[in-house]
């Protein structure tokens, strides 16, 4: 069997390539070039490639990533959202363009370093949470399909990152400059810098409380995000965090941590691995954030409203919601509004 190993330059998917291998599979890597400034990522891939020994096709992928991903990240921004580009990333172009390229070099399946893990059943793949819940990764890939699924390979599924630390310092995966991917890979300073870059630049506006008035001004809304606290530059003799943002206005709305919990989310563009089981509503756990520990929640409308059991803090539009039944991530969609 030959699987191709998607390399990142970093130890997790270094491994997972070096598992496959003594596993007994035919292994070779595969990477993109897919941002400005990829050259120093694709020197640490070239040398993972060299002590794995295994052979490396490099894909060019700048003008596909441009399209489907960045640009998309920078109308998010625009839009007063904040938004999670690496499952857009892994559905449109890793575990996409990328993919198709390694099935029509010969590759059998595509193997990538994250922490999830795929059942396969008769009813076809299952996306299930990876043995540690720490690292956990099935978040970055609930907006797969299951054509994707079905020829994605997970190695470490079964490892915790402690584990797989101790065995690439062993191996010698461990070296300066190779111990962890960036979570945001095309990002090389501050994304405002990049939206600047793109021509998005709102500049100063008001700062407002939840009653309208001005308690300052902030340097452009694209530079705050929901539940921030650091960086308002109000100093009012408690604490304030961001609310709301509204970029028609160009104003930026503050609020006590309390105004920061919400019991009901809209969704939009719900996509589902397997719906749940039985008829709408349903019973079950949304995580909001890659960092949230999914909550227990009503899903009514097919997925488009979720009401959580009990409020949950700083749900942010642009965000990526995933619905857990138990440990399977059954699918996901974009947080549109917040209540």
């Amino acid at each position: 069997m030959r699987i191709a190993a998607a390399l990142s330059g970093g130890i997790d998917s270094a491994f997972s390539a070096h598992l496959l291998k003594e596993k007994g599979y035919e292994v070779w890597g595969i990477t993109m070039v897919h941002h400005q400034g990829a050259e120093e990522a694709l020197d640490r891939v070239k040398r993972v490639a060299k002590i794995l020994d295994i052979p490396l096709e490099v894909v060019e992928m700048r003008e596909a990533f441009q399209r489907e991903v960045l640009s998309l990240f920078v109308e998010a921004y625009a839009r007063g959202l904040t938004p999670n580009p690496c499952p857009i990333c892994n559905r449109k172009v890793k575990l996409g363009i990328l993919m198709e390229r390694a099935l029509a070099l010969g590759a059998d399946g595509m193997a990538t370093g994250h922490y999830a893990r795929v059942i396969k059943e008769e009813d076809g793949p299952h996306l299930v949470k990876g043995r540690d819940s720490k690292k956990d990764q099935s978040y970055f890939l609930a907006l797969l399909t299951k054509e994707q699924l079905e020829r994605l390979i997970l190695p470490l599924g079964e490892w915790t990152r402690q584990e797989v630390e101790a065995m690439a310092k062993k191996l010698g995966l461990w070296e300066k400059g190779l111990k962890s991917s960036q979570e945001i890979c095309f990002l090389r300073g501050h994304y405002t810098q990049l939206l600047k870059e793109m021509g998005i630049d709102p500049g100063p506006g008001p700062i407002k409380d939840l009653d309208g008035r001005t308690l300052g001004t902030h340097k452009g809304y694209t530079h705050y995000t929901i539940g921030q606290r650091r960086g308002l530059g109000i100093a009012i003799g408690h604490p304030l965090y961001v609310v709301k943002i509204i970029p028609q206005e160009n104003t930026v709305v503050v609020g006590p941590s309390e105004a920061l919990m919400a019991s009901r989310i809209r969704i939009s563009s719900v996509h589902w691995i397997h719906p749940p089981p039985g008829p709408c509503p349903w019973k079950l756990k949304v995580r909001i954030r890659y960092r949230h520990r999914e909550a227990p929640a009503t899903v009514e409308d097919h997925g488009r409203t979720v009401t959580f059991h009990a409020p949950q803090r700083a749900p942010t539009p642009g965000q990526l919601a995933v619905y857990y039944k138990e440990d399977e991530a059954l699918g996901c969609g974009q947080i549109q509004e917040v209540f």
